[in-house]
């Protein structure tokens, strides 16, 4: 009788991880805006940036992963949080920086980049970095635009996304810490 090895497969993506304070302020000063969009307010421990979804991944892929984005060097910036908005699909309302820093959008090219050797094939759709804050939504936030929620962000995360009838639950797998350096 041979014995039958099953390996579950797990679905990744890499994304920008709030600290607790900055949770708090989109809390305090975001969210009672999209209470208009009549959707489901995701629970504030699910509140990211993703940089790259990659999906369902077995464990020799996620080491691909975990091997290839160790190698990304990238410095500490500031991101500031201020646009409201709404797509229709995937019924989602937002939060979102209103000026993306070049840093930003390089961090996201290199992890993208850097994932091509493990089989991920990257979105033709421009970048638009955002924090999800209520899927199925049906209508616009009630304003386009809150005072800025400022965000030093120092790290990016690997993350696991697991799927219930109640909605979906990330687990934080590895956190990558950017260089102390200062350009």
């Amino acid at each position: 009788m041979s014995q039958q090895v099953q390996t579950q497969n797990k679905r990744l993506f890499l994304a920008l991880w709030p600290e607790e304070t900055v949770v708090r302020k989109i809390k305090q000063h975001a969210i009672k805006h999209f209470s208009a969009c009549q959707g489901r307010v995701l629970d504030k421990h699910n509140w990211h940036i993703t940089l790259a979804y990659f999906g369902a991944s077995d464990a020799t892929t996620q080491a691909c992963i975990e091997k290839q984005v160790a190698k990304i060097k990238a410095q500490a910036f500031e991101l500031s949080l201020s646009q409201c908005g709404f797509w229709k699909k995937p019924a989602v309302a937002w939060i979102a920086p209103a000026v993306i820093p070049a840093e930003l959008m390089q961090l996201a090219l290199d992890v993208q980049q850097s994932l091509v050797a493990c089989g991920y094939k990257p979105e033709e759709r421009a970048y638009q970095p955002h924090v999800t804050l209520v899927r199925k939504a049906k209508r616009v936030p009630a304003v386009k635009e809150i005072q800025a929620i400022a965000w030093r962000v120092t790290s990016f995360c690997l993350v696991e996304s697991k799927t219930y009838p109640q909605g979906a639950e990330y687990k934080v797998i590895k956190e990558y810490i950017f260089s102390h350096e200062e350009h």
